[in-house]
């Protein structure tokens, strides 16, 4: 039960995702028959509100999780998680739009 604990911070990122991919699949859908000019923004609006929503959420299991258990193995699965978060954001800024 406590390792499952301590994954409690990645398992829920993978849930935030995955909702936040099927809620902007099924705006993308909705709002598809109103053109292209229209379905942009709102999917564009929809995403940088679930992913807001989702750092808010994200960042409160983090919390309650280092606070309910600060082990060594809670530590590990969040340096992991942190890892899981920071690869593609050090790959998009290794790349130079200029080139």
């Amino acid at each position: 039960m406590r390792s499952v604990r301590a994954a409690y911070p990645i398992i829920a990122l993978a849930g935030l995702a995955a909702l936040l991919i099927v809620l902007v699949t099924v705006v993308r859908l909705i709002s598809a028959r109103a053109g292209f000019l229209v379905e942009r923004p709102i999917v564009f609006l929809f995403w940088m509100a679930g992913l807001l929503i989702a750092a808010a959420v994200f960042a409160w299991v983090i919390r309650r999780s280092m606070r309910r258990d600060a082990s060594r193995s809670s530590v590990l699965v969040m340096t992991v998680t942190v890892l899981a978060l920071a690869s593609p954001l050090a790959l998009m800024l290794l790349q130079h739009p200029a080139r």
